[in-house]
């Protein structure tokens, strides 16, 4: 089978049995391209067995790995090693590094907070077993990826197109995932909580008198936004705070269940009384609001954007199609060097 891996990422499992019986110390299979480097009968089964252990891990069936198949991998990846070397194509320790330093980033995004480095390294080791297998990985990754880069450059600078057809498609047969949960568009007067009880207490007293006052006409709610108010960054914006949806699990643990409850009971345009939050004290006014519905293709995906359905759905298939294209040039590749190369295969199942 002349198929290149599927990078780190995905994991080729393939329905065969799992005998071995090739003699202990002979080579699995020798390639030449530019130098004829073997493959040891027990590196393929190191290799098996990693593939096994993935498969186990995943809930598939271990002995549905083809060690055949894992063997033309391994020398799919001395090809692409030994063609890569004699086209010029050069991985720095730099490179490694600032992929290596990148991918701590995109974990910390993840994760929603700054990792030590001990804390990284932990997750390497538990993931990818250790720093220098992962480093390891991320250069073979890089170098895969700089040579496709370089050889099918022309196949891979084709423009991505998705039609009408297609997105209409994909909405028809997706269309309940697209769902906008219940939302409100609220303002509020906001004092915090204090460290002071006694503060604390005078501050819900002032809040409750504000809310009677705001009811029965006495003062405006923007005017005493401005009066009472101690947001600052919702202050100047008539204490608009934006969209608040339904099924925002984070915000509902921020702000506690009475906050919700009278965001989305409150009727439009009217104002509640005092609402105490797990931060403060706080008077509502809803601005707007929607019920739960199936977006259309040129609905916006949510209040707090202009990108539609229709835009999401072409970046998604557009994506799709690059990540296509992209595997498609790494096996057109490894055709190439297999016809340049002189493959020998001795192992038997």
């Amino acid at each position: 089978m002349k198929r290149f891996f599927m990078l780190a990422t995905s994991l080729l499992l393939l329905s065969t049995s799992m005998l071995f019986s090739a003699t202990i110390g002979a080579p699995a299979a020798t390639v030449r391209l530019t130098k004829t480097t073997p493959i040891a009968v027990a590196d393929l089964e190191a290799e098996v067995k990693r593939y096994q252990a993935s498969a186990t891990q995943s809930g598939q069936n271990p002995n549905s790995v083809d060690p055949l198949q894992v063997l033309n991998l391994l020398i799919n990846n001395e090809l692409f090693k030994q063609g890569a070397a004699r086209d010029g194509v050069k991985i720095t320790d730099d490179m490694i590094s600032k992929t290596y330093a990148a991918q701590k980033t995109n974990i910390e995004n993840s994760y929603g907070q700054i990792l030590t480095d001990e804390q990284f390294t932990q997750i390497i080791n538990t993931n990818f077993g250790s720093v220098e297998a992962y480093k390891s990985m991320i250069s073979e990754q890089l170098m895969v990826d700089t040579y496709v880069r370089l050889k099918k450059s022309a196949e891979l600078s084709k423009p991505v197109t998705i039609s009408d057809t297609e997105i209409n498609s994909f909405y028809r047969k997706n269309k309940t995932q697209f769902v906008s949960p219940e939302t409100v568009k609220l303002s509020h007067i906001f004092i915090p909580f204090n460290d002071d009880s006694a503060t604390d207490l005078k501050n819900k007293d002032l809040l409750d008198s504000v809310a009677k006052q705001i009811k029965n006409g006495s003062i405006s709610f923007e005017k005493a936004v401005v009066q009472y108010s101690q947001d600052t960054q919702s202050k100047s914006k008539a204490g608009d705070i934006g969209w608040l949806t339904m099924d925002n699990t984070e915000a509902q643990a921020g702000l506690g269940d009475q906050f919700f409850d009278a965001a989305f009971t409150t009727e439009v345009g009217a104002t509640s009384d005092l609402v105490i939050s797990n931060t403060g004290y706080h008077i509502l006014k809803v601005l707007a609001y929607n019920e739960t519905k199936i977006l259309a293709l040129d609905e916006p995906i949510n209040p707090n954007t202009t990108s539609t359905i229709r835009d999401y759905i072409n970046d998604k298939l557009s994506s799709e199609k690059q990540q296509e294209i992209y595997y498609a040039a790494i096996n057109s590749l490894v055709d190439d060097l297999r016809k340049s190369a002189t493959v020998n295969i001795l192992y038997k199942k």
